[in-house]
């Protein structure tokens, strides 16, 4: 199925047919001189996509949801003022043309539940040497996202290969890259070339030990879940600044560092000293120079840090009204939740949770998946988010509460929760108190228990 051959497209800025029923867009050649977009997405029937060329000044172009899509034309590479590219859930994509890399007006690239066997094609591929490097790299820049979050119905097969990011010196200018749940077992050393990083999301891959990330000093957004090899975190980076092009950035309205279901790690006291390290680091340069609304970790842990004065067993806490001081002194408010993951009954089908969490006027969603098919550990977890002054936080007499949701056998349980307000003067000291030994963290001496007998 395709469009008619009456359809004469030539004056046509946007093109939008999602969810339609054709396998090619038509037949022969058209020409498109004024098309700017082209969304197809959900086009499951699609086969073929038209020599780009007949477009060569499109700047979006959307193939989310067309899973019969095997592979891009080459021509891909004639479209020089592509802005947005987006190849989610294309699971039959198992190829990429090379040149998709030297678009050097891409912003956007997702590849969320895209095949597998596309990376390792690309491996095989983009390795540079040397000189390609240096003719590569300005191309290269303007890259900023690969998109391949995880969600287990698209996981990709696990590999035993040795995967390496490609020639990370012609990408030097990345500022997002998502590459999770890749069947990924390695990161080069070279990972800490990509100074402009700001977003990282590792999370779902076959790591065992990751190389140290200290040199990202832009980094702010971290995410490891689903590492189930990973036996401990890398060297993190403390950032001394937040560049004036980060605020202004509008993308990144949050910080954080998420360590989820990653049973294999060891040192979870370590894990947690690293965390909270850096969380605070980050609390004080936001009172400085303002770029978030919120900050926030998930890391292993069953007890409440002791700076908390204001502590629950249960999923709810009655927050007392403050009135900001004259001398303005409150900078921020900090809660924490403690909760519980295991499976409470087998299932064959799929379970998941949600967590939200209401504090103030503010509504967060837990930033990690709670899929019951990727957690086979029965684990105790530490949520902590920190939201810097609002003027409207003031007489406010709003609880802070954690509500859960759960179906198919998940049990998700708030055991424990906590606020505090942040002063002035407890900025110098907040990292010590957070990290206070013995007072901070208190860890189970015994094993969790394993819950192999309701893997999927």
């Amino acid at each position: 199925m395709y469009l008619p051959s009456s359809f004469q497209p030539n004056q046509l800025v946007e093109l939008i047919l999602k969810y339609s029923s054709l396998k090619q867009l038509w037949e022969g050649k058209k020409n498109l001189p004024k098309l700017r977009i082209l969304d197809l997405s959900h086009s499951n029937n699609l086969i073929k996509i038209p020599d780009f060329g007949e477009f060569p000044n499109l700047e979006r172009l959307n193939l989310k949801g067309c899973i019969q899509l095997v592979q891009l034309d080459p021509s891909i590479g004639l479209l020089k003022k592509i802005v947005y590219l987006n190849l989610r859930y294309c699971r039959s994509l198992v190829s990429i043309p090379n040149n998709i890399f030297g678009l050097r007006s891409l912003i956007v690239l997702k590849m969320h539940g895209c095949s597998g066997s596309w990376f390792k094609e690309f491996n095989n591929t983009r390795h540079l040497d040397v000189s390609e490097s240096a003719s590569h790299s300005q191309s290269m820049s303007s890259i900023c996202k690969w998109t391949t979050k995880p969600y287990h119905s698209l996981l990709p097969t696990p590999t035993t290969n040795t995967v390496m990011f490609p020639s990370l010196l012609s990408i030097y200018c990345l500022r997002e890259v998502d590459i999770s749940c890749c069947g990924l077992s390695q990161l080069p050393e070279a990972i800490g070339c990509l100074r402009w990083l700001e977003m990282l999301n590792l999370g779902g891959n076959n790591f065992v030990t990751l190389p140290s990330l200290r040199e990202l000093s832009k980094l702010v957004h971290l995410n490891l879940e689903d590492c189930k090899r990973l036996e401990s975190l890398p060297e993190l980076p403390f950032p001394s600044t937040i560049e004036q092009d980060l605020r202004k950035n509008r993308y990144w309205k949050r910080a954080g560092l998420f360590i989820f279901n990653c049973p294999k790690i060891s040192d979870k006291e370590r894990c947690s000293r690293m965390t909270f390290s850096w969380m605070t680091q980050f609390i004080q340069m936001n009172n400085e120079h303002p770029a978030f609304s919120n900050i926030g970790i998930v890391n292993p842990g069953s007890e409440i840090p002791s700076l908390f004065n204001n502590q629950s067993v249960d999923s709810s806490i009655p927050v007392s009204p403050v009135t900001r001081d004259k001398g303005n002194n409150i900078v921020g408010f900090l809660c924490c939740a403690v909760f519980s993951l295991a499976h409470c009954y087998p299932t064959t089908t799929r379970s998941w949770a949600l967590l939200e969490l209401y504090a103030l006027n503010n509504i967060v969603f837990l930033p990690v998946n709670l899929d019951g098919n990727l957690i086979t550990v029965a684990s105790n977890y530490i949520w902590l988010i920190y939201f810097p002054w609002k003027s409207s936080y003031d007489d406010l007499y709003a609880p802070f509460h954690v509500k859960t949701k759960c179906d198919g056998g998940l049990d998700v349980e708030v055991k424990k929760c906590g606020y505090g307000w942040v002063y002035k003067q407890d900025l110098q000291e907040l990292n010590s108190k957070m990290l206070h030994k013995h007072k901070f963290l208190e860890f189970e001496d015994e094993v969790q228990p394993q819950l192999h007998s309701f893997e999927i």
